[in-house]
């Protein structure tokens, strides 16, 4: 690769101050910015402070050919700013003449600059690796932030900033802007053509030069997720790195275009989408933007009901009290699911194990164990609406990777799922690394119902969390409180979850706060999320013995996930104590199947099983180390009791 020389400024070091952004940012009128990955409800705050701005969007460190980043983005960001009501201040600074957005065409720059400018003179360049965003500025993480007040950096910094915005970005239509503000939201959708490089391109011959990535740092990263690669496919080939784009190359794409946006306007209205941003702290159902600080009255009333739900199991058959405990532990899941992407991807930076941040849960076990009715009510609890949940033949690899990129926040849930469909397809959750590469924070969780699944193996249970429910609905019983749960889940709003979420935003901003800055720190996403869930439900009058703080270690523990293997055992030596053979000398315990034993049965034992207990399994015996094993099980194994 040929070298070049670069631009590189020489600082004298004065000193180092710890300042607000409102500190640093305060005492100017006018505002001149190139920014990428924004935070569009930090730069509405921000731009009240100025009469006057410009700002230059831009997509840091897209790779490949770089104008299918360049036409999302610009799409992304003015419906953002014309459909979100936070961000009506910066659309009416642009009818007003007072704020001017360009879209940078240009990959290869990574630039972050804020030019500040007083009437009477003062002037200040703020520059290094921050962002306009709220995680930027307002120390959520680490970066480098200097500033210069003196008058020969600003001249040097304004120059470049004005080459950079005249030769290598395009200014967004404020015609296009307005209509979006005036309700068509998807005006650029169906007038692609309108988008600034196509605009310009119908008059000019515009070239993008492709960047060239170190192969060694390849990483993507973008906030407009699967849309630039349906658009790629609408665009031109590079030709020697350079994209040459013409105006019959815009009536093609124009075409194109608006059938893509077509069908994405269609999948929206069958994909829930919760999405959550980070930087603003603020989280969206579908468009809507959800109130975080909801009436005492309907939080107290969501507490109830889904307590009550809770507390009629007690009248089911079986190990009640133990299925209330994994039911609230598995409700602290599902609700927490909503962070895992966005923190799996911050350990994903820090070289955290990112196995702590589980985006798969599993509820199985005997069938009528109201499993499939407690998934239904924690999606609405959620939401707030009805959604119906996916069947079995929707786990495969393929459709769960489309209905992650269709989907956000909540988790898709596979009801009934099928022991076959689980075995053919279980190997997308042994390798799950999707969307961390990609900085996809939003993509929702998978939780599983199944009444055929009898046991998971190590691989799997190390990265989900998993809860066998060893109870049961008499059916008869079940028929007649149908309807009364119906009609509880009927009234049950999200409320709480809004609330919920209110409160966790600072927890999370803490675990990663801990995560970047603590090199022995462990996460427990868990621990913050039941302290919270805890304290909400207490607040609102129902306590319950099984509402409780729960860690990391009550989901993926080797007891917690071993506790139907060491049921079985236990019982097994209660009843059948002539199946097991001790041998103290050497150490080792074998436990033998019945003579019309089912073979199987041992095979789930033995994959429940920690590798602590160094068991082998045969087809018909299970050799364990003994003390690991009367350790684990919690039996003192004694030979008096064969009576030989």
């Amino acid at each position: 690769m040929k070298q070049t020389k670069l631009d590189v400024v020489k600082s004298h070091f004065l000193g180092a101050e710890q300042l607000s952004w409102e500190e640093l940012f305060d005492g100017f009128d006018e505002l001149y910015a190139i920014t990428f990955s924004s935070g569009l409800q930090f730069m509405n705050k921000l731009l009240q402070k100025f009469s006057f701005a410009e700002v230059i969007f831009g997509c840091e460190e897209v790779l490949g050919d770089g104008l299918e980043a360049i036409i999302a983005l610009e799409n992304s960001i003015l419906k953002q700013i014309t459909k979100k009501k936070a961000l009506l201040f910066m659309s009416d600074m642009v009818k007003r003449g007072r704020l001017n957005l360009y879209i940078s065409r240009d990959t290869k720059s990574h630039e972050k600059i804020y030019l500040l400018k007083s009437n009477g003179g003062r002037t200040r360049v703020i520059t290094g690796s921050a962002n306009m965003s709220g995680n930027a500025f307002n120390g959520y993480q680490r970066e480098n932030i200097t500033y210069y007040d003196d008058k020969e950096a600003f001249e040097w910094y304004f120059n470049r900033f004005i080459g950079f915005r005249d030769q290598c970005s395009g200014e967004v239509s404020k015609d296009a802007l307005s209509k979006m503000s005036a309700g068509e939201v998807d005006f650029l959708d169906k007038h692609p053509d309108e988008i600034s490089v196509m605009r310009e391109a119908k008059t000019a011959v515009v070239q993008i030069e492709k960047d060239n990535p170190d192969v060694d740092t390849i990483e993507i990263v973008t906030n407009v997720k699967g849309m630039e690669a349906e658009l790629k496919q609408m665009l031109p080939k590079p030709k020697k790195n350079v994209i040459v784009l013409m105006a019959k190359d815009v009536l093609t794409f124009s075409k194109k275009a608006k059938e893509y946006f077509i069908i994405q306007e269609e999948k929206k209205k069958v994909f829930p989408k919760l999405h959550i941003d980070y930087d603003n702290e603020v989280v969206d159902f579908n468009g809507e933007v959800l109130d975080l600080h909801p009436e005492k009255e309907k939080v107290k009333n969501d507490a109830k009901v889904i307590t009550s739900y809770l507390d009629s199991l007690s009248d089911a058959y079986g190990d009640t009290k133990q299925a209330q405990m994994d039911y609230f532990a598995f409700l602290n899941w599902y609700f927490a699911s909503a962070f895992m992407p966005y923190l799996k991807w911050q350990a994903n930076r820090t070289g955290d194990e990112q196995t702590r941040f589980p985006v798969y849960g599993i509820l199985y076990g005997p069938s009528n164990g109201a499993k499939s009715t407690f998934i239904k009510m924690l999606e609405k609890a959620m939401c707030g609406k009805t959604i119906s949940l996916n069947v079995s033949s929707d786990f495969t690899t393929t459709n769960i990777s489309k209905l992650k990129q269709g989907c956000e926040g909540l988790p898709i849930n596979i009801d009934d799922l099928d022991k076959e469909q689980f075995s053919n397809h279980m190997r997308m959750i042994k390798a799950d690394e999707w969307g961390t590469p990609e900085h996809f924070i939003n993509y929702p969780a998978v939780a599983i119902t199944s009444n055929k699944i009898p046991a998971l193996e190590a691989p799997i249970s190390k990265r989900v969390i998993a809860f066998y429910i060893d109870m049961s609905i008499d059916r008869e019983f079940g028929l007649k409180r149908s309807k009364q749960i119906s009609n509880q889940i009927k009234k049950l709003g999200n409320s709480l979850y809004c609330e919920y979420l209110n409160r966790m935003f600072p927890e999370i901003n803490e675990i990663v706060r801990r995560m970047q800055t603590e090199e022995e720190y462990q996460a427990d996403i868990f621990l913050a999320s039941s302290h919270v869930l805890s304290q909400i439900f207490e607040e609102n009058g129902c306590s319950a013995s099984y509402i409780r703080e729960v860690t990391i270690s009550d989901y993926m523990g080797d007891k917690i996930v071993g506790r139907n293997a060491i049921k079985k055992l236990k019982q097994a030596w209660e009843n059948e104590p002539g199946q097991f053979v001790i041998d103290r000398r050497r150490n080792k315990i074998t436990y033998s199947i019945p003579k019309y034993g089912n073979s199987y049965d041992l095979k789930y034992i033995a994959d429940e099983l920690p590798v602590t207990l160094g068991a082998k399994r045969t087809s018909t015996c299970l050799t364990m180390e003994l003390d690991k094993a009367e350790d684990f099980l919690g039996i003192q194994f004694k030979k008096k009791l064969f009576g030989r």
